[in-house]
C-alpha cells in the first residue's frame, strides 16, 4: 500500500490512475479507487468504483463509436496537499481528415489508504463549445 503522505505519493497514485484511464484499462483504474470514492461531473455524482469506471467506460465507448481514431493523453498539472489536478487531452479523428483536440481537467483527492476518494471534473473555458462545433462539422448530433 502507498503511504499517501507527501506530494510524490499523491503524484504516484494519481499518475497511475491517469495512465490507466489513458489506456482504457478500467480494471486497473477501479483498483485505485476507494470503495467510498465520489466522482462529480457535469451535474452528476457517481459513487463507488463500479459506477465511476462505468461512467468513464461509457464516455470512451461513445468516442470510439463516433470517431475513426481516438487517443488519450494526460498531464499532471499540480499537486496541492492530498489533491492532484490532471489535464486530460482527447485526440479525435473522423474520416475525411477532420480532427479535434478536447481538453478537460479533473482534480483527484487521495485518501489515507492510498486510493482515490474524490474526483471533480472541470470543463475548461471554450472546450464545450469547440467540441459542439466539431460534432456539428462531423454531422454528429450533440
Amino acid at each position: 500500500m502507498v503511504n499517501p503522505t507527501g506530494s510524490e505519493a499523491v503524484r504516484d497514485v494519481v499518475g497511475r490512475l491517469a495512465r490507466a484511464l489513458d489506456a482504457d484499462d478500467l480494471e486497473a483504474a477501479e483498483r485505485l479507487l476507494s470503495d467510498e470514492c465520489v466522482y462529480e461531473a457535469g451535474g452528476e455524482t457517481h459513487r463507488g468504483p463500479e459506477a465511476i469506471t462505468a461512467s468513464y467506460a461509457a464516455a470512451s465507448a461513445r468516442a470510439h463509436r463516433l470517431f475513426d481514431d481516438v487517443r488519450y493523453e494526460s498531464v499532471i498539472e499540480a499537486v496541492a496537499g492530498d489533491t492532484a489536478t490532471v489535464t486530460f487531452i482527447d485526440y479525435l479523428l473522423k474520416a475525411g481528415g477532420l480532427s479535434h483536440r478536447h481538453r478537460c481537467q479533473q482534480a483527484f483527492t487521495v485518501g489515507p489508504e492510498g486510493r482515490i476518494t474524490r474526483i471533480v471534473h472541470h470543463d475548461l473555458p471554450g472546450e464545450r463549445e469547440a467540441m459542439a462545433a466539431f460534432l456539428r462539422a462531423c454531422g454528429i448530433e450533440g
